[in-house]
């Protein structure tokens, strides 16, 4: 299944489940997960990784407004790499919105195609079971397409 709304698109396995939104006077959030989403989530799928089974994996990719001093290209949002390959060491508990007992999480902040974005990942599960969940990631970011603003 490829998901595309708001310029940004991405395929994602079977079994996935996902969605491209915006609110009302907002930028697109992209969510996409290896189990169900919770309805009516906030950006960093808060309600979603709260109940994330063991061996789950969850992908959040938000866009930032430009203003007051924010700006596609600089500052936090320099970086212009797409993270298509997510490093192991790049996770941790420390890197969560919310901790919780078994999840650790990254974040990536970058600009592509004139927008700001973070990429939020958190990963459920052992130790043992990450190296999987991150390969299946890989290529489901490896199909990400980050278009202009319509």
């Amino acid at each position: 299944m490829t998901l595309a709304a708001h310029g940004l698109s991405i395929a994602l396995p079977a079994g996935w489940s996902g969605r491209v939104f915006s609110r009302a006077g907002s930028v697109a959030t992209l969510h996409a997960a290896s189990f169900a989403l919770a309805l009516d989530d906030g950006e960093f799928g808060d309600r979603t990784t709260s109940s994330m089974p063991p061996g789950a994996s969850f992908l959040a990719l938000t866009e930032y407004l430009p203003g007051a001093g924010l700006r596609a290209g600089s500052g936090l949002f320099a970086a212009t790499r797409i993270p298509r390959r997510l490093d192991p060491a790049s996770f941790g508990a420390a890197k969560l919105a919310h901790r919780r007992p078994g999840h650790v999480g990254m974040q990536h902040f970058f600009s592509a195609s004139g927008r700001a974005l973070c990429l939020y990942v958190v990963i459920a599960g052992q130790r043992s079971e990450r190296r999987a969940q991150l390969a299946i990631l890989d290529r489901v970011l490896g199909s990400l397409r980050i278009e202009p603003r319509p």
